[in-house]
C-alpha cells in the first residue's frame, strides 16, 4: 500500500516536472526606459522608527490659527533630514501653533494609544 502511494507522488512529481520543462519560461518585461529625474520623498528615505515619528507629528497638528497651514509629512521629514533632531522639529511646530501637546513624549504616546485602540 506505501508502495503504491510513493510510486503515485512520484509519477505526480515527474509529470509535473516534464509539463514544467515543455512550457517556455516566459522572462520579465524589462522596465521602460525613461529617465527619472525624481529624486526619491524626503518621507521615503526614513527610517522605520523616523517614520512613526513623523506621522505622530502630522496627525497631532491642530493648527490654532486660521492663516497657518499644517505641514506636510514630506515638510516634516525635510526637516529632520535638514540635522534637526525631532525635539527640535516638534519644539518648531509648537512655536508656530501647529500642535499643542506640551512634549514630544505626548505627541507619541497619544499616537500610540491612538493606533492601538484602531487595531
Amino acid at each position: 500500500m506505501n508502495r503504491r502511494i510513493v510510486h503515485g507522488l512520484g509519477v505526480l512529481v515527474l509529470a509535473m516536472a516534464s509539463t514544467a520543462a515543455a512550457e517556455p519560461q516566459s522572462r520579465p518585461a524589462p522596465p521602460p526606459a525613461i529617465a527619472s529625474t525624481n529624486t526619491p520623498s524626503q518621507f521615503a528615505a526614513l527610517s522605520p522608527g523616523n517614520k512613526r515619528i513623523a506621522v505622530a507629528l502630522f496627525e497631532s497638528q491642530k493648527p490654532t490659527a486660521p492663516n497657518v497651514q499644517p505641514m506636510t509629512l514630506e515638510q516634516i521629514a525635510q526637516e529632520k533630514r535638514s540635522g534637526k533632531t525631532w525635539n527640535e522639529v516638534f519644539q518648531a511646530m509648537k512655536s508656530q501653533g501647529l500642535i499643542q501637546a506640551e512634549t514630544l513624549a505626548q505627541v507619541l504616546g497619544r499616537h500610540d494609544r491612538a493606533r492601538y485602540l484602531r487595531s
